[in-house]
């Protein structure tokens, strides 16, 4: 716990709770409240009351008083619900009356300041806040505040009606109480709430036409009857008080479920919806038996009616949430019957996205799933005209009946553009998902769906599928990007599925088409490069079919793509040559295709472009072609060292001279890329010292981080290849790259520095242990570089920043924080060995890692500033982190 906050917190505390001041920024509150959770979770053997009593006194005061600010009260309820989290916290509160003052909405600041929203959602995350306890529990029970719950369950801001949900579940699942004749009784029932809801789902004929009592199931839902859960009622802790006390508010909120469920208000039956899918998962048994039992009627009566398409979604949610319980494998509980007639609603838009939920589902039977499946189907099969599934649907089940009865609809809505467009989208969306998952093939073919949607990509390329074929919908769809896009993500997904690859030939095809269109949208092109790609990949790029492909076809389509007038379209093309590349590198044909297209003249000249992404890609396009071709032994005919030798060149300028920094920041990632390559290019060597000073004297701070991470790559490189650590510290001199690490550790960017204090360290650690090794076997050390500080400008900086304190030496001990002199420090040459010892690197690594504004973003300084705002009034906005 920190002290020096803790003593400000009566301050603090006098400030909010005077009723003449306003805070600037009432957000601070929040954090505030933030920091007093983490002291909670850090001191749970303490109690933050016994430390600060003003907090007492602060909540006391604020909820007597009747002029308080709402938001204030707002928080002053949420902090009491966090101190009476515990039994301790909680009976301290209770004994100076704080509990009842904040919850019990008998009278004070709550009562009269209820109007605001504020307030009552504060109100809620307070309870909420406190329900860890019996004893809570049992207070909600005995103030009767579970009816008060459930109407702001309905309140007017969705905030609050949000946060009442979440209550109501916490308490579901706060305790799974046992549900006995006693309780039933007590909440004004004559019978155990097992026969009762039996009687009650008797009434009226269910939508199910499979019930519990054709299954010959008797038993309630929970498996477990009341009698055999009478002899484990448990008792709260300290007061004796037995299960019917708290079970009260369980039935009371069951009842509710059921009552809301059947309501004509249709916002009331969405938030009965809500709390069962938020509640269910974490009910147990026997209460999820008593809840489920509750809502099954009322849901079944929901799903029958005819027009409320617009429930079946969070109706769906429900089922989601209860095919994670016990209840699932219930065949009384009909959940799968429930989903089955989801699926039969009058909307085919509300059917596809209920079906593609039941396909994700693990444990789903293989006929429901089937259904789903050929749902989300259903509007791609209408448009192409081609049957996907291969087994027709049951007959007896009358699912066969309702597709019939749905087609005339699903043709009317496909007929209306906007309709059309919307539930191919859906369908493709889904086709997406479910291929990566393996859930779409139950009983469709991944190579008839994969044709699919190559006939609705021709389509809206304007072309039908067949003569015979012609639908009038076809209209709508020629030109709709959202289609094609949505069909292309459709084609991505469905290239890692077995049996799609027998129409990889056409799949080329069809992309192909899409690149050489000229009226393709740039974000459709894009999506047809990376399906490109994901189907290229799909075969070895060795085979001849595909090296004839990739050089007669894709690569002169390439070169149109590289020039044309929108940048997107460039830049993506660039992208896919360089994806293209780097999965290609082990290809001789390919790398001697590319750089026989003349593509890599067009590269070049894309360096020259007006838009600093593509000449960043143009970069990277470049690095991985020069990279691929060295890869394979010699660079080929096609590609000569004089071509080499300008890329070179030219990137080296661009480094010097380029204006944005995403174009630098390629050029050095060319490099480290060329130089992890087993056999580094020969003519890198003599241009690293250049590149590595340009870098880390770049204005951009990611160029100075990629440069590091060259002389990270050059230092290991050169460590380990060298026989001797002398040998490998003046190769690494004659680089510039101790240089280079010392001017990254004095950087003003903390990224910066951080890496070149990770790299220095590094560094001193194999110093230390080659070092001495190789002392062993000689009388004399081993000699490293020196540096004549006075004469560089690193050096000049690193005195200048010792003398202020900006950098920690080793063994200083100057009180006033001005570091050690700059006299300390030879005038003369001065051996790396020195430079390493004298500076604690250690020390700047902590440092470093503490972010640029800890001291800003602390508790301390939040509530500094409350006071400061307390001292001089409204001139002055509170810091808020």
């Amino acid at each position: 716990m920190d002290n020096d906050c803790i003593a400000l917190l009566p301050g603090v505390l006098t400030f909010l709770a005077d009723p003449k001041q306003s805070l600037p920024d009432d957000t601070c509150l929040e954090k505030l409240l933030d920091w007093l959770v983490s002291i909670v979770k850090e001191d749970d053997d303490r109690n933050l009351l016994d430390k600060q009593p003003s907090l007492l006194e602060f909540l006391s005061g604020m909820f007597d008083s009747k002029t308080a600010d709402p938001i204030i009260l707002s928080f002053a309820l949420k902090l009491t619900g966090l101190l009476a989290a515990t039994e301790k916290g909680f009976g301290r509160l209770d004994e100076r009356g704080v509990v009842r003052g904040a919850f019990a909405c008998e009278g004070g600041a709550v009562k009269v300041q209820w109007d605001e929203a504020s307030v009552r959602c504060g109100w809620l995350l307070g309870l909420r806040g406190m329900l860890q306890h019996g004893q809570a529990m049992l207070f909600i029970s005995e103030s009767g505040l579970t009816r008060l719950i459930l109407k702001l369950q309905c309140d007017r801001s969705l905030f609050v009606a949000a946060a009442a949900n979440q209550l109501l579940a916490h308490i579901l699942n706060f305790r799974h109480q046992p549900i006995t004749q006693q309780t039933a009784k007590e909440n004004g029932h004559d019978q155990p709430i097992t026969d009762q809801a039996a009687e009650e789902n008797g009434h009226g004929q269910p939508i199910m036409e499979q019930s519990a009592e054709k299954n010959g199931e008797d038993q309630p839902i929970t498996g477990q009857t009341a009698e055999e859960n009478e002899d484990d009622r448990p008792i709260t802790e300290q007061t004796g008080h037995t299960v019917p006390e708290c079970s009260a508010v369980t039935m009371e909120i069951v009842g509710h479920i059921e009552e809301a469920l059947a309501s004509h208000e249709h916002f009331r039956v969405l938030q009965a919806l809500r709390l069962l899918a938020l509640s269910l998962p974490g009910c147990g048994a026997p209460l999820l038996g008593s809840v489920w039992r509750a809502a099954l009627h009322p849901l079944e009566t929901l799903l029958e009616a005819g027009g409320t398409n617009n429930i079946s979604l969070p109706v769906m949610e429900v089922l989601q949430a209860a095919s994670t319980t016990e209840l699932f494998d219930q065949s009384e509980a009909r959940v799968e019957e429930l989903m089955r007639a989801t699926l039969r609603v009058d909307d085919p838009k509300i059917a596809i996205q209920c079906a593609s939920a039941i396909t994700r589902l693990q444990n789903c039977s293989e006929t429901l799933k089937k259904m789903a499946v050929g749902i989300v189907l259903q509007p791609l099969e209408f448009i192409t005209g081609s049957p996907l599934q291969s087994q027709q649907l049951d007959s007896e089940t009358g699912d066969a009946e309702h597709f019939n009865h749905w087609q005339p609809v699903l043709s009317e809505q496909l007929s209306q553009k906007s309709m059309c467009i919307s539930l191919l989208s859906l369908s493709l969306s889904s086709v997406a998902e479910l291929s990566l998952s393996n859930s779409l093939f139950v009983d469709a073919p991944a190579q008839s769906v994969t044709g699919a949607v190559l006939q609705l990509l021709k389509v809206c390329l304007g072309q039908s599928p067949s003569p015979m074929a012609y639908n009038k919908s076809f209209l709508h769809l020629i030109g709709c990007s959202r289609v094609q896009r949505c069909g292309l993500d459709a084609l991505i997904s469905l290239s890692s599925c077995e049996g799609s690859q027998g129409l990889r030939k056409e799949v080329l095809d069809v992309l192909l088409q899409y690149l050489e269109n000229p009226d393709s949208d740039p974000t459709v092109l894009q999506k047809a490069l990376q399906a490109l790609l994901k189907w290229i990949c799909v075969q070895s790029p060795d085979s001849s079919d595909q090296t004839h492909f990739l050089a007669h076809n894709l690569f002169p389509a390439l070169m149109k793509r590289v020039c044309d007038v929108h940048w997107e379209v460039r830049d993506s093309t660039l992208e896919f040559i360089t994806q293209l590349t780097v999965n290609s590198k082990d290809c001789v044909a390919l790398s001697s295709a590319l750089w026989g297209s003349g593509i890599v003249s067009l590269l070049l000249a894309c360096l020259d472009d007006s838009e600093g992404y593509v000449r960043a890609s143009a970069v990277s396009a470049l690095g991985q072609a020069v990279t691929a071709a060295h890869h394979q032994g010699e660079l080929n005919a096609n590609s000569p060292d004089s071509l080499t030798g300008d890329v070179l060149t030219r990137l080296v300028a661009i480094l010097s001279d380029d204006t944005e920094g995403f174009p630098r920041r390629a050029v050095i990632k060319a490099f480290i890329g060329w130089q992890s390559a087993p056999r580094p290019l020969a003519c890198l060597q003599h241009s690293l010292p250049g590149v590595l000073t340009l870098g880390i004297d770049d204005f951009d701070w990611e160029v100075k981080v990629h440069t590091l991470e060259l002389a990270e790559t050059l230092m290991d490189q050169t460590l380990s290849g060298c026989p001797t650590l002398a040998e490998a510290l003046e190769k690494l001199h004659e680089h510039g790259t101790f240089c280079v690490l010392f001017k990254g550790l004095l950087d003003c960017d903390r990224p910066v520095a951080q890496k070149a204090c990770q790299l220095l360290l590094k560094l001193r650690e194999v110093m230390e242990v080659k070092g001495h090794e190789e002392e062993e076997g000689s009388t004399t050390g081993v000699d490293t570089p020196t540096f004549h500080l006075q004469s560089q400008q690193w050096g000049e900086d690193l005195l200048r920043k010792c003398k202020e304190g900006g950098v920690v030496v080793v063994g200083e001990s100057d009180s006033s924080g001005e570091g050690r002199p700059e006299g300390d420090w030879p005038r003369g040459e001065v051996s790396l060995r020195e430079v390493m010892s004298r500076l604690d690197l250690e020390g700047m690594r902590e440092a470093l890692t503490q972010s640029s504004d800890h001291a800003m973003a602390s508790p301390r300084s939040l509530m500094e500033d409350i006071l400061v705002a307390a001292r001089q009034g409204d001139d002055n906005a509170v810091d808020c982190y």
